[in-house]
Formats: C-alpha cells, structure tokens, sequence
C-alpha cells in the first residue's frame, strides 16, 4: 500500500519559508552600521550643508556582516565645497575617484570633526563636495547629469551631505 501524499497549501509553505529564513538569529548578517554617531544635533546653520564623513575599509561583500565584514568610522577630513562640477571639470587619475586637480570656482573648505561631522554655510546654488586623501582629492558619486557629489543648497535649509570613502573597502 503506498502512503497518501498530502499537499501543503502554498500560502503556508510560503509561510514556513519566510519563517525559516528570518527566524536564525545566530546567522543572521545586517546592512545597518550602528555605532556611528547621530550628529544632526550639531547643525547650527540656518542655510547651507551638514553632513558626515565616513571611510568604509575591509570586505563587505555580499553584505554587511559588522563581526566578519569591513568597518566604517567616522574621519577627520578636510571637506573642499566647489561649484557643481562635472567630470569634464577635473583632472581624473584613471578610472579611479581620485582627482588631481579641481578645474571649478573653489567655494571653501571646511573640516570634519572626530565624529566625521561637517557644516558650511552656503548661498542657495548646486556645489560638489570633494575630501582631500593625501595630495588628491576623493569623490566617488556622481549624479545624472554627470556632476560629482552634487548637492543642492535652497533658501532658509540646510541640505545633508554624506561622503563616504570607500577606495579601501571590497563590494
């Protein structure tokens, strides 16, 4: 005699699935970064950019694992603010992020704190935020319109800029 096979309805198999998955807490791997310091309550500023400068190092491939996977830490950098610059504008060291030279109107710079804090007042406009790494200069996003680390700065508000140097860091 052969045993009655019995179907299971697929809602529940479906079910069972998402609680195998998710519910092993010893293997289970995170994209958030915790440690890193909330420094919103810093802005002082009533119109310009804040942000925070972080440098990613180490593997974090194929996601963030903070006990086998890379570090990411707040740095002090020196943060140079142009006009929005497009990759026509810059002297590119290969196809790395890497910049030797910075063919725009220099707005300012200003540095981060140890928290990886910055803050700069700014008229309104669109400017390109660049970290200087040694003798060059690092900016590794680039919008769609071809502009590096573009941010944009509107009248009475304060725009959140956030640089991240990843050149060390695997994905």
């Amino acid at each position: 005699m052969k045993p009655k096979k019995t179907k299971i309805p697929l809602p529940i198999l479906f079910l069972l699935t998402l609680l195998f998955t998710f519910g092993c807490k010893e293997n289970s791997v995170s994209i958030e970064t915790p440690g890193l310091p909330d420094n919103e309550y810093k802005v002082t500023i009533d119109q310009g950019a804040w942000g925070n400068v972080h440098f990613w190092e180490g593997d974090f491939m194929p996601m963030y694992d903070p006990e086998t996977g890379g570090t990411i830490s707040p740095v002090v950098r020196d943060i140079y603010i142009h006009e929005a610059t497009t990759t026509s504008m810059v002297d590119k060291v290969e196809y790395s992020a890497f910049y030797t030279k910075i063919n725009s109107e220099l707005i300012g710079v200003v540095q981060s704190d140890k928290d990886g804090f910055f803050q700069i007042k700014l008229e309104p406009g669109k400017y390109s935020f660049f970290v200087k790494e040694d003798s060059m200069f690092y900016a590794d996003l680039w919008d769609r319109h071809g502009y590096i680390l573009a941010a944009e700065v509107k009248k009475d508000s304060v725009t959140q800029v956030e640089i991240n140097i990843r050149y060390k860091a695997t994905f």
